[in-house]
């Protein structure tokens, strides 16, 4: 079967050559009537340009790659689709790199990313300060700091601290015990610290309303929806109801609604649950919870990143995006 070529594009398009090359190139020299045909024309066909073509014509890959901590959570997910939809809509491939320990990261800066020849990196959720010495990373090509901040790169992040501070405000109305379900996060973590900041914002809610946090109160586990069970049999087994629970992410109220169940406990009466991120599972099971804008955060970034490909020397941006709450029957 012959190949597509961009003569192809040209002729059902009803364009030069040039214009179609233009499209490719993300040059804003084209209308957007225009640039939306071809690449529909472009979607159509399975067009695909070659890649080495494009790298001698406009003296840079057409492919990204993109630092993850960890990948099968709903989070990344949303934040990999929305990237991606962009990324392709600009005609950019992504190469995807989940590392799960911090010394995985500069590994993977150092021998996998190079090696790819990407145009540019996005790095999701790490703590670049704390990660690589004196701010120094092996990878020096364009970068895109997503769910965390630098004032050296471009930064997109949610401002967890106000997440956490909503979070608190809820409570502070409330009767009973308090407790909150967070991930542990230690001081020389390579992850962004978004629980910690969680915790902070919630806890200056408590103490604007005369309420605190006991210690005991502060369940820390690792990153899945079996802590959650485990860290609510633990406030179950030690305290009395109402139990007033905030689970710094969904994936842990989903487990405190499990095991609130086993017990015959009525979430939104004898538990008051609120979680973090609105993911599906919130939305299934009446779970309040904080929302992320977790695709305009996605999109954010990848418009970043293609506004620091064509003028690699402008100023550093930072965006912060404002997460907010989603009453339902939970709390």
């Amino acid at each position: 079967m012959k190949p597509i070529t961009i003569e192809d594009v040209a002729r059902l398009s009803g364009v030069s050559r040039g214009t179609v090359s233009r499209v490719i190139n993300g040059s804003q020299n084209v209308n957007k009537e225009t640039r939306k045909r071809v690449l529909e024309v472009i979607e159509k066909l399975g067009y695909r340009p070659n890649q080495n073509a494009r790298r001698t014509a406009g003296g840079r890959s057409s492919t990204v790659g993109i630092v993850i901590p960890m990948i099968g959570t709903e989070f990344y997910e949303r934040l990999i689709k929305s990237m991606e939809g962009k990324l392709r809509a600009q005609l950019y491939s992504m190469m995807l790199f989940p590392v799960l320990k911090r010394d995985w990261v500069s590994k993977v800066m150092l021998h996998d990313v190079p090696s790819s020849d990407a145009a540019g990196i996005f790095l999701c959720s790490f703590d670049i300060e704390h990660l690589f010495a004196s701010f120094r990373k092996p990878f020096e090509g364009p970068t895109v700091l997503v769910d965390s901040y630098s004032p050296l790169y471009d930064s997109i992040y949610i401002d967890n601290e106000l997440g956490g501070y909503l979070a608190g405000r809820k409570f502070s109305q409330l009767e009973g015990s308090i407790h909150v379900i967070m991930m542990q996060e230690s001081i020389d973590s390579a992850f962004w610290p978004v629980f910690n900041s969680r915790l902070k914002g919630f806890q200056k809610a408590l103490l604007e309303s005369g309420k605190d946090l006991a210690q005991k109160n502060l369940h820390a586990y690792d990153f899945s929806w079996s802590a959650g069970a485990l860290a609510a049999r633990d406030i179950f087994d030690n305290d009395r109801p109402p139990f007033n629970i905030f689970a710094m992410s969904d994936l842990y109220a989903f487990g405190v609604m499990r095991e609130a169940q086993l017990r015959g406990l009525r979430v939104g009466r004898d538990v008051k649950l609120v979680g973090y991120d609105d993911q599906s599972v919130a939305r299934d099971w009446g779970i309040t919870t904080v929302r992320q804008p977790i695709e305009q955060m996605g999109e954010k970034a990848v418009d970043m990143m293609l506004e620091r490909l064509k003028r690699p020397g402008k100023e550093v941006e930072s965006v912060c995006l404002k997460p907010e709450m989603v009453e339902r029957e939970s709390a």
